[in-house]
């Protein structure tokens, strides 16, 4: 690793230094000039929650990833930190997580159903928000993806993202190079920067996301996918024990095609983590109030029901990990959570809670740091909802999983800020496309072929379906009015005006 001094000689140093002189602008109706802690934000893409060392007791089948890997970076702050076991992402796929994790509301609010289309104008972002109501700056540096043009914005020309700074990087499309530049320059950023006023700063790290490049429905083909090219033999990860699921995907690959791309894949989590210990050393450096939250959008199938990539309501798309360091602000350490149960949509009002301020009065989570300062919740919810491909809803309770799928009417805008609507569901009288109204499920066509029910405490590979069972037809019931509970809640615009 650098020493100090010849880290500050390298450019990112200098321009992350300079993108602080800069950003002079005060957030309107700041409620104090009272310091509050420093936040770092650091997003992983497409990381599993059981691809970490040292969670090698909570998943102890040997198929999970945690026996085949090693991640000191991520052990270490987990060893000293607070990190959650049930935590979930709001909707599988990149865009929607994104947009749902910076605005603390779900997909069908932000109108972010899909990749690349933009955040609903009146729905704001974390930074937007900080802006408005604290007097915290806030930076982006990476991979942002969380809806509109900017998928990874760098310094050139004016701000980019609503509410953010940018910090340098080049938009190099892997991970292998772009997780580099912004560990790089997030460590310039926490190592140089002394303000009176706090700051929020977000890393979007792009690995292990690479391992999208094995889809051969990309045509991409980086990788030779179907020989032992490390001739490691029986040293490859085992095959997971959910493969031949009645509700398994389409995927013929061979046992060595499955190894080889689980083998891949936690080769760039060791790689991210690496890339992490930067960050991770720049805040230890500090010794001061400065919190570091460590998370991912989404998850990768992984081989599990013959899947890869994401998109899917299993654990392996859904589970995320998150991990909060901060002993000077009173977190704390060496906390493994196994009760609650969280979401990426917590993140909001967490973040808005240390820095003083209120979150947004739609905002679908709730703030952890009662949990990471070792206090009692006054309450805590008893399920998480989330989305999945548009259409789909699940319930997570603390037993069993539930979900289900509206059917798709295929008729969504494909261009952002046309102020056209989103009609992706089936209104079942009339037949026609029709949007999405919270609360009205019995409106909207069922897709009986997505309907499944896990029991989580003794099937958590998801390998028996139990919806079709009459034995738990009480039990589909108390989640089908939970999930009314949850979509009473939401807001939505028919017609979304997009960032």
């Amino acid at each position: 690793m650098m020493n100090r001094r010849e880290f500050i000689g390298t450019s990112a140093a200098f321009a992350a230094t300079a993108a602080l002189k800069t950003s002079t602008a005060l957030g309107r109706n700041a409620r104090s000039a009272q310091k509050r802690p420093n936040i770092v934000l650091v997003i992983a893409d497409q990381m599993n929650i059981d691809a970490i060392s040292a969670y090698r007791d909570l998943f102890k089948d040997e198929a999970y990833g945690t026996h085949h890997i090693e991640t000191p970076n991520l052990d270490w702050l987990i060893e000293n930190g607070v990190s959650f076991k049930e935590s979930h992402s709001p909707d599988p796929v990149c865009c929607p997580a994104r947009a749902s994790l910076f605005t603390g509301r779900m997909s069908c609010e932000t109108g972010v159903f899909y990749n690349n289309i933009g955040i609903a104008k009146d729905v704001p972002n974390l930074a937007q928000w900080l802006e408005r109501h604290s007097d915290y700056t806030s930076y982006y540096c990476g991979k942002w993806h969380a809806g509109g043009q900017w998928n990874c914005p760098t310094v050139d020309g004016a701000r980019k993202i609503p509410g953010f700074e940018t910090l340098p990087t080049n938009d190099n499309g892997t991970g292998l190079v772009l997780d580099y530049q912004v560990a790089a320059s997030l460590e310039a950023f926490i190592r140089n920067t002394e303000s009176d006023r706090p700051y929020l700063v977000v890393g979007g790290l792009l690995d292990p996301h690479d391992c999208c490049f094995w889809n051969p429905g990309l045509g991409k083909n980086m990788v030779t996918s179907g020989t032992d090219y490390f001739e490691l033999g029986q040293k490859l990860p085992p095959l997971p024990p959910n493969q031949n699921t009645s509700h398994r995907g389409n995927l013929d690959w061979s046992d060595m095609q499955w190894k080889n791309y689980i083998y891949d894949y936690l080769r760039q989590i060791e790689r991210l983590d690496k890339n992490l210990g930067r960050i991770i050393s720049a805040v230890r450096d500090r010794d001061d109030d400065t919190l570091l939250i460590f998370t991912a959008d989404h998850g990768d199938e992984c081989g599990r029901h013959r899947r890869i990539s994401k998109w899917q309501p299993h654990q392996a798309s859904v589970m995320v990990p998150l991990i909060v360091y901060g002993p000077n602000t009173g977190i704390r350490k060496g906390v493994i959570d196994t009760e609650h149960l969280v979401s990426g949509v917590d993140l909001f009002p967490t973040i808005c809670d240390f820095a003083g301020i209120e979150p947004t009065e739609q905002c679908r989570g709730e703030s952890l740091r009662p949990i990471l300062e070792g206090k009692q919740p006054e309450t805590w919810r008893e399920s998480v909802y989330f989305s999945y491909r548009h259409t789909g809803r699940v319930i997570r309770s603390k037993k069993y999983k539930y979900v289900m799928k509206y059917a798709f009417s295929n008729r969504i805008s494909k261009k952002p800020g046309d102020g056209l609507p989103d009609l992706p569901f089936i209104d079942d009288k009339t037949g026609e496309p029709a949007a999405f109204v919270p609360g009205q499920g019995d409106r909207f066509r069922r897709d009986s072929g997505c309907t499944m029910l896990f029991d989580m405490e003794n099937d958590e590979w998801e390998m028996n379906n139990l919806a079709g069972n009459p034995q738990y037809a009480s039990v589909i019931a108390e989640h089908e009015a939970e999930l009314k509970k949850w979509e009473d809640r939401l807001e939505i615009n028919k017609r979304f005006d997009r960032n």
